[in-house]
């Protein structure tokens, strides 16, 4: 009878989990998206930085996203730096998790000269190039990663 209940909780805890493909296309869409972007802070809400710092990294990136779903000003603003502070502790963290850094660098270019949030695009940039093949990312993923970081 343990077992049975020990395994319906591992697959119950393990369907609450979202894997990691499926929040990077969320990623992808969360700026245009506001359902992906959702979904995106839907799925991660629960993650904790020091058990799962990538998780807390999406978590943070929907966050900031959210900026682009909201009308007013003082809202925008909000989200960002909420978002920000949170990323920023996932990478300071995880400073050597690739994905990490790459969802700060997605962030950090699409996000507006004024707002300060680009000193780290250089680095961020370098440290993908030169780790990219110590993940465990597909190939067709890696393209995508040198495809945006050269557009």
């Amino acid at each position: 009878m343990k077992l049975i209940l020990s395994l319906a909780f591992f697959m119950m805890n393990l369907a609450g989990q979202a894997d990691v493909m499926t929040l990077r296309r969320l990623f992808a869409k969360a700026n245009i998206d506001l359902a992906s972007n959702e979904k995106l802070i839907e799925l991660t809400k629960h993650a904790d930085l020091k058990k799962q710092p990538l998780l807390y990294a999406y978590h943070a990136a929907g966050i900031i996203s959210m900026a682009n779903h909201v009308y007013w000003p003082g809202k925008k603003y909000s989200y960002f730096n909420e978002g920000k502070e949170k990323l920023e502790r996932a990478v300071n963290f995880a400073p050597m998790n690739v994905e990490i850094r790459f969802i700060r660098f997605s962030i950090q270019k699409g996000s507006p000269f004024f707002l300060g949030y680009y000193n780290e695009m250089e680095e961020d940039e370098q440290f993908i190039l030169s780790h990219l093949d110590t993940t465990d990312w597909t190939k067709a993923y890696q393209q995508e990663v040198k495809d945006f970081l050269n557009s």
